[in-house]
């Protein structure tokens, strides 16, 4: 082997080291990119999921579900609530005159006292909503 040939191989040598360089500088630069952006986007959802945590905390905080809510949705939203309650009193009327614990008489007076009660809780809502 003389020298121009050594010398060949040494610059070979030195091209594929430099080449192995580049490919691995690369290759770090765009995993280093890639750890950025998925650190960003995990970074961006804790901060998503802590304000969304503190707008239902401060919600609840303050009595309703809507922190904008006016005073008459939330009497909307109670009457609401009890028009619920009324219902599933009289479906537990219905469910025990079917099974046979009260009479036909009895479960027809009750279910009148339910909707004479639910009458007068639509007067005082409406009452309360002129006040």
């Amino acid at each position: 082997m003389d020298g121009k040939q050594a010398l060949y191989y040494a610059a070979i040598a030195i091209a594929v080291l430099v080449g192995i360089s580049v490919v691995v500088s690369v290759v770090s630069a765009l995993l280093s990119l890639a750890w950025a952006v998925v650190s960003g986007i995990v970074t961006l959802a804790v901060l998503a999921g802590l304000a969304y945590a503190a707008y239902k905390a401060g919600s609840w905080l303050l009595g309703d579900g809507d922190a904008g809510a006016d005073s008459l949705d939330s009497i909307g939203s109670s009457s609401s609530a009890s028009a619920d309650a009324a219902t599933r009193r009289q479906d537990r009327l219905r469910q025990q005159y079917v099974e046979g614990q009260i009479s036909e008489a009895e479960f027809e007076r009750r279910i009148g006292e339910e909707l004479e009660t639910e009458e007068v809780d639509d007067i005082d809502r409406e009452l309360e909503r002129e006040r």
